[in-house]
């Protein structure tokens, strides 16, 4: 009988171990051919990069790698300026507790002062009490003294922080245009039509991605620039601009991308 009864804890024992042993098949196969699927949909994608794409997204990604560093440079140097605002501030912050004594020091001496002149009556002279009251007088005026010279050195620090406060506010500022040409200039428009009896062109970009009265536009085909535009008229989605005699190495024609010129081009 006990024999039986371990023949039958093997025998289900054996059953479950299959059971898991099959499930557990069961999962590494799906996973293995989501795998493979996931792999056959990267190279679809890759396939349908073209060289020509390859090399301007490298160009792309070097550019933003390069604006980037620039930013990361500003905000260096933003961070330095407000360490140097709060080693300012703890200045300030130490003058006025050294300030503090002082300023009650010449509150007691001015009452003091103030006291004593009123009980001054007709049987007694300034000669009777010259010699304290001129120690308080001379107190007091080494206390004014030094008072001014607290007050002058808090100036000092605070015109320092103003200073630098400037500073900052120019730093913020410059990032923040640096960000915004940075944006522009990853804009492109298109030529939509060419009077060639004028020598104007409609741009599809206007008011609304940045063009302004002083932007320099570059018109280029195949990546190659061709001619400058000079701006005439803007809308918010429509730019009108003269074609730049001034170094046209090609006829400009509908179609080709008009960008902004950046620095150094």
């Amino acid at each position: 009988m006990k024999i039986k009864y371990f023949l039958g804890l093997s025998v289900i024992a054996l059953l479950i171990s299959c059971i898991l042993s099959w499930m557990h098949r069961t999962e590494l196969i799906e996973k293995r051919n989501n795998r493979v699927e996931n792999n056959r949909s990267i190279v679809e994608i890759l396939g349908t990069i073209n060289k020509e794409d390859q090399v301007k997204l490298l160009a792309t990604y070097g550019l933003l790698l390069e604006q980037e560093q620039r930013r990361d440079q500003s905000k260096a140097n933003t961070d330095q300026l407000n360490i140097n605002i709060k080693a300012l501030d703890g200045e300030i912050s130490g003058i006025k507790i050294a300030k503090a004594p002082l300023d009650k020091k010449l509150a007691t001496a001015e009452n003091v002062v103030t006291e004593l002149r009123k009980k001054l009556g007709p049987g007694v002279t300034l000669q009777n009490i010259a010699p304290t009251i001129k120690k308080l007088e001379n107190d007091l005026e080494n206390a004014k003294q030094d008072l001014a010279t607290r007050q002058t050195e808090l100036e000092v620090v605070s015109k320092k922080v103003a200073a630098n406060e400037t500073r900052i506010q120019k730093a913020e500022k410059v990032q923040v245009d640096r960000l915004v040409k940075i944006e522009r200039n990853s804009t492109e428009g298109i030529i939509t039509a060419v009077n060639k009896d004028w020598g104007f062109v409609l741009v599809n970009i206007g008011k609304d991605q940045g063009v302004e009265g002083d932007s320099e536009l570059i018109v280029k085909r195949d990546g190659i620039r061709i001619g400058n535009l000079n701006v005439v008229s803007i809308q918010p989605g429509l730019t009108v601009a003269d074609i730049s005699r001034k170094g046209l190495s090609r006829a400009v024609e509908p179609g080709d991308k008009v960008v902004f010129q950046k620095l150094g081009e």
